[in-house]
């Protein structure tokens, strides 16, 4: 049997067995050549549409994979937040008040924001600067059901990425023993990596610029701090590689990545700033990675969804719990600058590749003609249900970025999220 068969089959045994044995009617055979009016047939078929019409609403509600059938679950009671200013704080999703700052140590000046992530129980994990260090440490916190912060702890294995690099997206298992982290080079020239990770790149010649030099991946077990490094692979000439989002399946088995590529227009930090409607390059795949072996290349796993016609700019991809969808923000529209001017959240399917629904979607505006507003700011969460989404654009400058946004999505809509301007570095819940 394939796996949806498999599904289907667990889904509707599921159903029949919530049906009470008292509800049944007994089973009535007719005698042999006893002949029925005419309208006992239809009559039958009615009453075997409404059985099937039941028995789907409830199978639909079992795959749904809500708490009960039919049924969704309610979204996160709080988030955490990466501020403009780099402070990680607690906030409550119904009024947006803060409820606790993390105790993680800041760092003034630092050359990249601290990224967090959750795992849909209340644990939560950061990485941050080290004061006076080059690196970053990852941290391990819960959020009670009152949005304070307990159990803050240093997750052991040491100082990750080295000078000159930063962690960019992170995503954690939902039973929390695995941590993903993708680190992007942002310096220049400086004495780079440690054991086991990439060099840095001689700013000697074209093809060591910033940019050139793709992202990587480490998959790290916070209980004993071993981790396993994913890298190579990426490489396109004269193309600069990143690693936008992080996301795993709930198993476990599997770890997606949305990979993107883009001409060597780049700023001093590897952003991407290319002018699609002036020749400009930009490519994104998705692929999954088996995250149980001792690490490899990235391009090693298998392929999940590449940008086409159909998706023409993948700004953001997660895979669902099951693995069965990718949830992903997908610019479309006419070009007018840097991208595409209109903003949509879209499941789409793995198996097939075709569009099964469109979540949200907002037209960019004027400000997505300005050189400086940057599809690398958009960013996607998903909560460990895989049934609520948090969508922002993340540190901007209004003058540049054009309209900024922070909020939920639900039935279609964005409700706003504080800040609601969208004045932070990155969210999870």
């Amino acid at each position: 049997m394939t796996r949806t068969e498999e599904r289907l089959t667990d889904a509707l045994g599921a159903a029949a067995r919530a049906i009470r044995d008292d509800t049944l009617l007994p089973l009535q055979f007719p005698e042999r050549k006893r002949r029925h009016p005419a309208w006992v047939a239809p009559l039958a078929a009615a009453a075997s549409l409404l059985v099937m019409v039941g028995l789907a609403t409830a199978v639909s509600g079992l795959l749904a994979g809500s708490d009960r059938p039919g049924t969704a679950a309610a979204p996160p009671r709080h988030y955490v937040q990466v501020t403009g200013d780099d402070h990680l704080v607690v906030r409550s999703t119904a009024t947006g008040a803060v409820t606790a700052t993390v105790p993680v140590p800041h760092v003034t000046n630092a050359p990249w924001p601290d990224v967090v992530a959750a795992t849909g129980t209340g644990t939560f994990f950061a990485a941050a600067f080290v004061p006076g260090r080059p690196g970053q440490r990852l941290y391990r916190f819960g959020v009670t059901d009152s949005g304070r912060v307990r159990g803050f702890s240093i997750v052991p294995g040491g100082v990750l990425g080295g000078a000159g690099w930063a962690a960019s997206a992170m995503a954690a298992t939902p039973d929390g023993s695995r941590v993903a982290v993708s680190f992007s080079f942002v310096g220049i020239g400086q004495p780079c990596g440690t054991v086991g990770h990439p060099p840095c790149p001689l700013p000697s010649h074209r093809d060591s610029l910033p940019g050139a030099h793709p992202d990587y991946i480490d998959v790290i077990s916070p209980a004993t701090g071993a981790a396993s490094v994913w890298q190579g692979g990426l490489s396109r000439r004269g193309r600069h590689a990143t690693i936008a989002s992080l996301s795993w399946t709930a198993d476990g088995q599997e770890l997606a990545y949305l990979a993107q590529w883009c001409g060597y227009d780049v700023t001093g930090d590897g952003i991407c700033s290319s002018f699609l409607d002036r020749g400009g390059y930009q490519d994104a795949e998705v692929w999954a990675v088996n995250p149980g072996s001792q690490g490899g290349r990235l391009d090693g796993g298998h392929l999940l969804l590449r940008q086409s016609a159909r998706f023409p700019y993948i700004a953001q991809a997660l895979i669902s719990p099951d693995g069965s969808t990718i949830t992903a923000v997908v610019l479309t529209d006419r070009v007018d600058g840097t991208f595409p001017r209109v903003l949509s959240v879209q499941r789409i399917s793995v198996a097939t590749g075709k569009r099964l629904g469109v979540l949200y979607r907002r037209f960019l505006g004027l400000g997505s003609l300005g050189p400086g507003y940057n599809p690398s700011f958009f960013a996607l969460g998903q909560d460990g249900t895989g049934q609520h989404y948090l969508l922002y654009n993340g540190t901007y400058d209004p003058l540049s970025f054009g309209e900024a946004f922070n909020g939920r999505i639900d039935g279609g809509r964005l409700v706003p999220l504080k800040p609601s301007d969208g004045g932070l570095a990155g969210e999870a819940w």
